[in-house]
C-alpha cells in the first residue's frame, strides 16, 4: 500500500501547497477535505442538470484564488453564461472574501 503524504495535497491558486497536516489516512487536511467532496458533490449535481454550464471556482483563500475567481466570472458574463444578478451576487462575496484576507495578512503575527 502507498504511502499517504503528512502535509494537505491541495494546491492552490499561487501555486503553493497547502501545508498543513493531512488527516490520518487521509490526502488533504480537514478544510481541503471537506471542499474537494463539495465540489465532486457539486459537479455530479451539475453533471444531472445538463442544461446548466459547468463551471468552478477555487477555494477564495488567497489573493490568486481570488483574481482567478473574478476572471472566471467577467468570462462567464461577457459570454453570457451567468446572468448579471448571480455575476453581481458572486462578485460581491469576492468583494467580502477580498476585505477578509486584508484583515488576514494585516492580524498574522
Amino acid at each position: 500500500m502507498a504511502r499517504l503524504p503528512n502535509d494537505c495535497m491541495h494546491i492552490m491558486a499561487s501555486g503553493a501547497q497547502c501545508g498543513s497536516p493531512a488527516m490520518r489516512h487521509q490526502r488533504f487536511c480537514y478544510h481541503h477535505k471537506r471542499w474537494h467532496q463539495r465540489r465532486v458533490a457539486l459537479s455530479a449535481e451539475r453533471a444531472r442538470d445538463s442544461r446548466e454550464l459547468p463551471f468552478t471556482l477555487p477555494v477564495l483563500e488567497d489573493s490568486d484564488s481570488i483574481q482567478l475567481s473574478l476572471t472566471e466570472i467577467m468570462r462567464l458574463l461577457a459570454a453570457r453564461q451567468i446572468d448579471r444578478k448571480s455575476a453581481g451576487l458572486m462578485l460581491y462575496a469576492l468583494q467580502i472574501a477580498t476585505t477578509n484576507l486584508h484583515h488576514a495578512v494585516e492580524t498574522e503575527p
